[in-house]
């Protein structure tokens, strides 16, 4: 979508339909979005247990076929840059560079070496990826793509030499117009993402339960899509602990009501448990919640400090019930100045979040190989010239 506006007809994107435990999933076909041809490769159905066994049966029998598809549709398309949406499948990026020339940009969406996951085949390339990444800045120019500064310094002593920090902040449409937040006694909690062990989506309940039971008026909404697995044991801890009156969980919603449904909120949140060192970055979560105008909880990381220190934009928590149960308790008993904290944090999103700003110097790298940026020079010039 960002080298989209200068190149119509130009940007392809092709990727699987679906992939993870965590319910992400999409009909395969060819679309059209946001100026983008959206190419979406038939997946088989994937084992959501976290289990070794069901591991090793999601990569022999539904990641290697699909990534086979994957390379084969990948290697019949020229381009003249090739942007690889997840560090994983670097060696893609490098096929396409031997084949066609092309420039490649990887983006490096957590610290590199640094996932932890439990029965998690993104933890199993992990423990290589170092190993990896440094003999893939030997062989030729890449440029990667980091989401915090300390990423970045990670990146660059693994080899990379051109390396560009590009925080996970939403475009200016995402929150178009400012809401007041809602009134009434109750201060609303707002948890909108894909759910899945790490999120802290247990630690808030538990937080929640211990804020109500010292009488503080709190409720929570929790949104997102989740493994079937998942979601039932949420709503069997929700149950057990008789909180189904002030605790939602709701289900996914569309990329176009994530604000709407922050801003039915005085606050929204952006929790990492402390479960692996790849989750310390800065979280679109926090981004999201900002630019929405709500102040956000977000986990007590030197990433999330940083920011929420600079811009007095919310409350950065130790991700354990005690600490974030304190924390609901001190807001509930001030919600007048939670509730003023809105209008700031909507004016400090507007000014310092926006993609279309943060993405200057990457557009640069996008563009670059094609010359001339107008619609007449690149059709004429390059008619072949795709980024993918």
């Amino acid at each position: 979508m960002t080298a989209a506006g200068d190149l119509p007809g130009a940007v392809r994107a092709i990727t699987l339909s679906r992939v993870g435990r965590n319910g992400a999933a999409d009909d395969p076909g060819v679309s059209r979005l946001d100026g983008v041809e959206v190419e979406q490769l038939p997946v088989r159905p994937i084992d959501e247990r976290r289990r070794l066994s069901a591991s090793v049966r999601n990569l022999a029998g539904v990641y290697l076929p699909a990534l086979w598809r994957l390379r084969r549709r990948v290697l019949a398309t020229p381009a003249r840059t090739i942007f690889v949406g997840h560090i994983a499948l670097f060696w893609l990026g490098t096929a396409h560079r031997r084949r066609y020339g092309s420039q490649v940009i990887l983006n490096g969406r957590e610290r590199p070496g640094g996932i932890r996951m439990r029965g998690s085949l993104a933890t199993w390339f992990s423990r290589l990826e170092p190993t990896l990444l440094r003999r893939v800045a030997r062989r030729g120019p890449v440029t990667v793509v980091a989401v915090c500064e300390s990423h970045a310094a990670e990146f660059r002593r693994l080899g990379f030499d051109d390396v560009l920090v590009v925080r996970n902040v939403p475009l200016a449409s995402f929150a178009p117009e400012f809401v007041p937040p809602p009134p009434g006694p109750d201060l609303v909690i707002a948890c909108v993402g894909t759910l899945y062990p790490g999120r802290g989506i247990e630690t808030m309940i538990d937080a929640a339960v211990s804020a109500r039971a010292t009488g503080s008026s709190v409720r929570l909404e929790i949104t997102g899509p989740a493994g079937n697995d998942y979601r039932a044991a949420l709503q069997e801890r929700i149950r057990a602990a008789k909180a189904e009156s002030y605790i939602s969980l709701l289900g996914p919603c569309r990329a176009t009501e994530v604000a709407t449904r922050i801003q039915r909120a005085h606050v929204a949140t952006a929790l990492y448990e402390a479960v692996d060192t790849a989750n310390d970055s800065l979280s679109n979560k926090l981004f999201e919640g900002v630019v929405a105008g709500r102040p956000v909880i977000a986990g007590d990381l030197p990433e999330n400090r940083a920011v929420i220190g600079r811009f007095g934009v919310g409350w950065s928590v130790p991700v354990e019930p005690v600490a974030l149960g304190g924390t609901l308790v001190d807001l509930a008993a001030n919600l007048p100045a939670v509730r003023a904290m809105a209008a700031h944090c909507y004016a400090v999103g507007r000014s310092e979040f926006i993609w279309e700003a943060e993405t200057a110097e990457l557009r640069k790298r996008l563009l670059a190989p094609l010359g001339d940026r107008s619609p007449e020079a690149t059709t004429e010039r390059n008619p072949a010239g795709r980024t993918h």
